[in-house]
């Protein structure tokens, strides 16, 4: 089981890393939509204050899945319970915007359906 949570543990800081750069991106569309005349500066500006929310929160996750300690846990789906969980109440203790939490446990739902299906692939006789 440790050997599958430390799995679980590194495919979730990749896709934490993945959605950090997505974020980047979406700065960079709406500095540039800014820039273009696109949008107006409240808008440009009430959008930047939610996605640089949105990256601290991000980054602030990110810290926090290294130093987690899984081992009592016994299945992939408990994993993903215990992580949203945890993820949750951090984003709503510190004061992160509500729809990061959203964008994480798509995240995590995808990661234990990976590894839900490895583990029966494991299984299943050759």
């Amino acid at each position: 089981m440790k050997n599958l949570f430390r799995k679980f543990q590194k495919m979730l800081l990749v896709e934490l890393e993945d959605l950090h750069e997505d974020l980047e991106l979406f700065i960079q569309v709406i500095k540039d939509r800014h820039e273009s005349q696109l949008i107006t500066d409240y808008v440009y500006r009430e959008n930047l204050a939610i996605l640089r929310n949105e990256v601290l929160g991000l980054e602030d996750c990110s810290h926090g899945c290294e130093d987690l300690d899984l081992d009592e846990l016994s299945s992939v789906d408990e994993m993903a319970a215990f992580l949203k969980l945890r993820l949750k109440q951090r984003l709503i203790s510190r004061g992160y915007a509500q729809a990061l939490y959203t964008l994480l446990e798509k995240r995590l739902d995808r990661i234990a359906g990976y590894l839900r299906q490895e583990e029966v692939a494991d299984v299943v006789p050759q």
